[in-house]
């Protein structure tokens, strides 16, 4: 497999110093610098850009935790990301996911069915994301209708960094 090695001993003075910024801010947060992070710290000016993004969509993003965390669930889900789905499942619960709606993205995924509000529309952009097609122009506009503007381009991009990520931990072996 194409498991990647890491020890933060080995990294350069500049390098420690990305990593040891990006622990303390993931941990300021209570979240762990762990899993497909590792793999990517052998690229750590990649792996501080990609943190960042996740950082901002994770903690400072517009979607409501709930909808953030059903929509890391339904990628995991479709992509069979089974580390992102053990590293989200509790936080979704958490955040207030229903319980049926996690059994149905387990079960059944994403794709063709149906979800109560607020999940809904984003399963309806997950729809389109997922099977990498336009997003139709009717489910669009109920999407800013339910998220705002700032919302729904938060979620297309979403689906897209769990998609990258799902990549990265199958790509890299993460487990």
């Amino acid at each position: 497999m194409a498991k990647l090695p890491f020890d933060p001993n080995k990294l350069s003075l500049k390098d420690k110093l990305i990593y040891d910024m990006m622990v303390a801010k993931r941990e300021s947060h209570h979240a762990p610098f762990s899993g497909p992070y590792y793999a990517l710290m052998n690229h750590p000016e990649l792996c501080q850009k990609i943190e960042a993004l996740g950082s901002y969509l994770k903690f400072q993003g517009h979607l409501s935790r709930d909808v953030y965390q059903f929509v890391v669930l339904a990628v995991a889900a479709y992509t069979e990301a089974s580390f992102e789905w053990a590293d989200h499942l509790e936080h979704a619960i958490e955040a207030g996911v229903p319980k049926a709606v996690i059994n149905t993205l387990k079960t059944k995924g994403v794709v063709k069915q149906t979800f109560p509000v607020p999940y809904h529309c984003a399963a309806q952009v997950l729809n389109a994301t997922l099977l990498w097609k336009n997003i139709p122009d009717e489910v669009q506009a109920n999407a800013i209708k339910a998220y705002g503007m700032q919302g729904y381009v938060e979620l297309v991009v979403l689906s897209g960094f769990y998609q990258m990520f799902s990549a990265i931990n199958q790509g890299f072996e993460i487990s």
